[in-house]
């Protein structure tokens, strides 16, 4: 039987729980994670995250109705669907997403995972092409946060990571 991806959708901070139980049933299950660097109350740490929030993904055979009791698994809301047909992802980007991973499992999210707090970065396009800032931290898997000095203050702003390279 041909089996194919397919995207699910979850209950709010419950991607680990439905992947669990997807995985005792039987499913190959996929959830993409990244490493995450949290401040709060003067403490730095490294915590892992959803790579998509409130999705992950599920490898089941095509024919028939064997997606059925995905939907009414524990942290489950739904597979990603139209109508009532679930919609297949492509292989090749589950593949892709995997190969990006480090030896710990972790999605490696680009060029900005290079840059430490405090370094000096150019902004490549945008209302701020050309502009140079410092690096201040990632905002989320595709945008960071940047300290741009101008008018004699600092301002915080926050830009897709393809636009920033290193000074």
């Amino acid at each position: 039987m041909d089996e194919a991806w397919y995207a699910v959708y979850t209950h709010v901070q419950k991607e680990w729980v439905a992947r669990d139980h997807l995985d005792r049933q039987g499913f190959l299950s996929y959830l993409p994670i990244y490493q995450k660097e949290v401040r709060h109350a003067r403490t730095v740490r490294q915590v892992e995250r959803p790579l998509f929030p409130r999705y992950l993904f599920v490898r089941v055979p095509l024919a028939g109705r064997l997606h059925r009791p995905i939907r009414s698994t524990i942290g489950v809301t739904g597979l990603v669907s139209h109508g009532e047909v679930p919609i297949p992802v492509p292989a090749h980007i589950i593949e892709s997403l995997q190969s990006k991973e480090n030896s710990d499992g972790m999605v490696v999210l680009g060029n900005a995972i290079q840059f430490n707090q405090g370094d000096r970065v150019r902004i490549t396009a945008g209302q701020f092409e050309g502009v140079e800032a410092l690096f201040e931290e990632m905002k989320d898997s595709d945008r960071v946060v940047l300290l741009l000095g101008m008018m004699h203050s600092s301002w915080r702003v926050v830009v897709k990571m393809a636009e920033v390279e290193r000074a």
